[in-house]
């Protein structure tokens, strides 16, 4: 009796004033352990590191050379970046494409989502709730027409 089956001996038994004290430690202790004190640090060395990096100076940038007219000064520029001219010109369209397709791909999800807004408003009901999400939505719409019509960096 003494022995498990596996030839193991008993754990020893406490008393019940140790259980009730040991799980009367475990109840005052929870509240503490569940707290995240490690992430809590963790996070506040990150936020300390990037007022750190806000506070720091920007570095400066490759400045963009302009002719009187206010066209780009190639050679100058392309110095300034350590590239060839042509290596500038071909960085320069390769931007204005980018540029060009960002402006139909937002042109587009606006035309797509303003159909849509207007199929939602035409078969949902007109109870103050739907009225109330329409309106909401509007600005949601309106953003990929602005991003789309937005001036690109004079390049």
């Amino acid at each position: 009796m003494g022995q498990h089956s596996r030839g193991q001996p008993d754990p020893p038994r406490s008393s019940v004033f140790g259980s009730i004290w040991r799980g009367t430690k475990a109840t005052v202790r929870a509240p503490f352990f569940t707290f995240p004190t490690a992430q809590i640090r963790e996070n506040a060395r990150l936020i300390r590191s990037l007022a750190a990096q806000l506070r720091r100076p920007p570095e400066p940038e490759p400045r963009v050379f302009r002719t009187e007219d206010g066209r780009i000064d190639l050679l100058a520029t392309s110095f300034d970046f350590g590239l060839s001219s042509h290596g500038l010109q071909v960085r320069i369209a390769a931007r204005r494409r980018q540029t060009a397709r960002l402006a139909y791909a937002s042109f587009g999800l606006g035309c797509v989502f303003v159909v849509l807004w207007l199929w939602r408003g035409l078969t949902s009901g007109l109870g103050g709730l739907h009225i109330l999400s329409a309106l909401q939505f509007i600005p949601f719409c309106a953003i990929f027409f602005l991003v789309a019509h937005a001036p690109p960096p004079r390049n």
